[in-house]
């Protein structure tokens, strides 16, 4: 299996990381980082870990959700030997809005 991170997962990951450098300092983010790296190394071992995303059900794709921290979620699907992962969800955001982004 091999993760791919779609443009904008990755945006909005730079997003929450430069938060949390900003706002709490370089230790946090190293645990955040880290915590994506494992959850990164379980949907390897376990491509369908997260549970299905009640927000993209109606969506051609199967979509996935993992609780990445207390407030980001990772959206992602997998098709053959790959896994994407196509966004990373703030929480604290409307989830209607977030989940419209992904047609």
């Amino acid at each position: 299996m091999k993760i791919i991170w779609t443009d904008s997962a990755q945006q909005n990951q730079d997003a929450a990381a430069a938060y949390i450098f900003e706002e709490f300092g370089a230790i946090p983010l190293l645990d955040f980082y880290k915590n994506i790296d494992e959850i990164e190394e379980d949907l390897i071992a376990f491509p369908e870990l997260g549970k299905v995303e009640p927000l993209l059900q109606d969506r051609s794709i199967l979509y996935r959700s993992l609780v990445a921290t207390k407030y980001n979620k990772i959206i992602y699907y997998v098709d053959d030997d790959k896994i994407y992962i196509v966004d990373f969800w703030d929480t604290r955001r409307e989830p209607k809005a977030q989940s419209d982004k992904l047609k």
